[in-house]
């Protein structure tokens, strides 16, 4: 089989398995196992991403060390590097090798020098997954031994960036089926500068287990927000979905005074209502006049008055309404405000 009909083929199952009715882990793993067929890889990572703050929320990964999976976070928000998954959410061309993006120049990159030897890593090939210019999710596969990754290999992800993007989105609003409870109160972590644990409270430690899938000390969300925090005077914040199906606010910042250099602190609490519902609406697909619409249904006005603050007619709001209604599963306004509001 030729190279080219190969990459069809990986490019044709992928948007095959994008229109199964998936949870988003078990998406991933189907999609990481077609691609590495395809591009070899020796190790990857494949997380979620919060729309609105870029932050990773989870990860499905192969290969990778708790320890690599720290210096990645530190890298990804507090050093200067190229490659980063924001600014390829932002391009033109959503993937990339390290290689080309250092001009054939890897030791200039401090997380090929850092984070890649961690995993016996000498290559790098990266994607965000954008569709409407959102990004909800983003890879990274390494090579060890190997040749690096090639231009084919980047056009793969390319082509499949906006079909995975929408796949990861509808993902958002299915429960996940391994459903586990969580606390109803705040946990409280303390890090060290090195994004290592000091101390928790219990009730910490239960939303550390609804958060790790993969058994490692602290879940990827956890310290993607705490590398931002670090690196900022002002708290840093991220949403992510436990295994109950339950949202989380998750907020790090830097603690003043005591000892130097200060810890870390970090809260994990049930999400605000207003948090969850933007992020479903975001996943939903909604557009921004029918986001409009909702936003005042959930607020209570009646379609007359919606009519008039948007300046449209009654009849119009109406059919906004049923678009709404169609993209959401739902066939009343009671039934649409309850799954906006996670009641």
């Amino acid at each position: 089989m030729s190279s080219l009909v190969a990459r069809r083929e990986t490019v044709r199952d992928i948007e095959a398995i994008c229109r199964l009715d998936l949870g988003s882990r078990e998406l991933r793993r189907r999609i990481a196992e077609r691609l590495t067929r395809l591009v070899p890889a020796d190790s990857y990572c494949f997380g979620t991403i919060d729309p609105t703050t870029l932050l990773i929320t989870d990860d499905v990964s192969a290969g990778l060390t708790p320890a690599a999976a720290a210096a990645a976070a530190h890298n990804e928000y507090l050093v200067d590097d190229v490659l980063k998954f924001a600014a390829l959410a932002r391009s033109e061309v959503p993937a990339g090798t390290l290689g080309a993006a250092t001009g054939g120049d890897p030791e200039s990159s401090h997380r090929y020098r850092a984070v890649l030897p961690m995993i016996d890593a000498r290559h790098e090939l990266r994607a965000s997954f954008v569709v409407d210019r959102r990004c909800w999710g983003a890879i990274a596969l390494f090579g060890g031994g190997r040749p690096d990754f090639t231009p084919a290999d980047v056009d793969v992800l390319r082509r499949l960036s906006a079909p995975v993007a929408a796949a990861l989105r509808r993902a958002v609003h299915r429960a996940p089926a391994d459903a586990a409870p969580g606390p109803a109160e705040a946990g409280v972590l303390l890090l060290d500068q090195d994004l290592r644990l000091l101390s928790e409270n219990p009730a910490a430690k239960l939303w550390r287990d609804e958060l790790a899938w993969s058994g490692a000390e602290l879940p990827i969300a956890v310290l993607e927000v705490a590398a931002r925090g670090r690196g900022t005077a002002l708290p840093a914040y991220g949403r992510i979905r436990g295994r109950s199906g339950r949202w989380l606010s998750v907020h790090a910042s830097p603690l003043s005074g005591g000892q130097c250099p200060a810890p870390l602190a970090v809260t994990m609490h049930p999400a605000p209502a207003a948090d969850v519902a933007e992020v479903l609406l975001l996943a939903y697909g909604l557009t921004p006049r029918e986001r409009d619409v909702l936003a005042r249904v959930v607020a209570g006005l009646p379609s007359r008055a919606i009519a008039m603050e948007l300046h449209i007619t009654a009849a119009t709001v109406q059919d906004h309404l049923k678009s709404v209604f169609a993209k959401t599963g739902v066939r009343s306004r009671r039934e649409l405000v309850a799954t906006m509001l996670d009641l």
